[in-house]
C-alpha cells in the first residue's frame, strides 16, 4: 500500500487588481509560487499503537526513537490525558477521546482503527522503548504464523502483536476498567480457544519502567484504587485468580 503526503511552502503570492481610471481599465497581477514535496511511502503490513494517559514525558522519549525506527509505519496514539504529544507530518495520528477511556477500551479502538488497513497491530505501552527496526517486526510477521506475539513474561503485555482474524473473534473486556486483568483475561480466553500465543524477544523492551501510570513520581497512584475490585471481578468471571482458574466459560455459564 502506498501512502502519499505533500509538504509545500508559500514563496510567492498571486493579487489580480482592477482599477478603471478615466475610461481605461488597469490590470495588475502579483504572481504566487508554490514549492511542492510529493513523498510516496509503501506502509508495512502492521501499525503500532499506543494508549498514554499521563506519561506524555515518557512517551515522547520512545517517539523520538520510534521515528527514527520506523518511518514507514503508521502510528496511532490514544492520548487519555489531553497531553502535549511528539508528533511527525505523516503516518502518525493522535485520538483524543476526551476522557479516560481505560486500558481494554483504548486497546480497543486502537486496533479497530489499525486493521482498517493493516493485518496486525503491534501494541505498546507508553513507558517502554522498543528498540527494533520495523523491517525486524516485518520480517517476523511474514515468516511466522500466530494469534498473538508478546514479550517475554517479566514484562507483561507491555508489549504484543495482534492479528486481525484473531481480534476479529476476541476483544479485551472493558469492564476490567481503568485498568489491571485485561491482559490475563485475554491470554486465558485464547488459551482455552487453542489460539496461538507465542513469547518472542523481539518484543522485549530495551527500555522497561515497570506501572509508571500510577508512580507517585509523574504518575497517577489513583488509577490502582479499583485493583482489588478488578480481583474480585477476575475471581468471579474465572472461578479463581490468574493461573487459578476453574470455569471454562466466563461466569461458569
Amino acid at each position: 500500500m502506498l501512502y502519499v503526503y505533500i509538504k509545500y511552502k508559500l514563496l510567492y503570492r498571486l493579487n489580480v487588481k482592477c482599477q478603471e481610471k478615466k475610461g481605461k481599465i488597469k490590470i495588475k497581477f502579483d504572481f504566487i509560487f508554490f514549492c511542492v514535496k510529493i513523498n510516496f511511502v509503501r506502509m508495512n503490513n502492521f501499525a503500532i499503537g499506543i494508549p498514554t494517559i499521563n506519561r506524555s514525558d515518557l512517551l515522547n522519549q520512545a517517539l523520538f526513537l520510534y521515528f527514527k525506527n520506523f518511518p514507514n509505519t503508521e502510528i496511532f496514539i490514544i492520548d487519555n490525558g489531553n497531553q502535549d504529544i511528539r508528533s511527525r507530518d505523516h503516518l502518525f495520528k493522535i485520538i483524543k477521546p476526551g476522557e479516560n477511556l481505560g486500558v481494554s477500551k483504548s486497546w480497543n479502538l486502537l486496533c479497530d482503527e489499525i486493521f482498517k488497513q493493516h493485518s496486525h497491530a503491534l501494541i505498546l505501552n507508553d513507558d517502554i522503548e522498543l528498540g527494533v527496526s520495523e523491517g525486524s517486526i516485518k520480517s517476523f510477521i511474514n515468516n511466522y504464523t500466530f494469534d498473538l506475539s508478546r514479550c517475554y513474561t517479566q514484562f507483561h503485555l507491555s508489549s504484543f502483536i495482534l492479528s486481525k482474524s484473531c481480534f476479529s473473534e476476541f476483544r479485551f473486556d472493558e469492564d476490567f476498567y481503568p485498568a489491571y486483568y485485561e491482559d490475563r483475561d485475554m491470554l486465558y480466553r485464547l488459551k482455552l480457544a487453542n489460539r496461538s500465543v507465542v513469547e518472542n524477544y523481539l518484543l522485549n523492551p530495551h527500555i522497561f519502567r515497570n506501572s509508571q501510570t500510577i508512580s507517585s513520581q509523574g504518575g497517577d497512584p489513583s488509577i490502582n484504587k479499583d485493583f482489588n475490585k478488578l480481583t474480585e471481578l477476575y475471581i468471579k468471571k474465572w472461578g479463581g485468580p490468574p493461573n487459578e482458574e476453574k470455569y471454562t466459560t466466563p461466569y461458569n455459564k
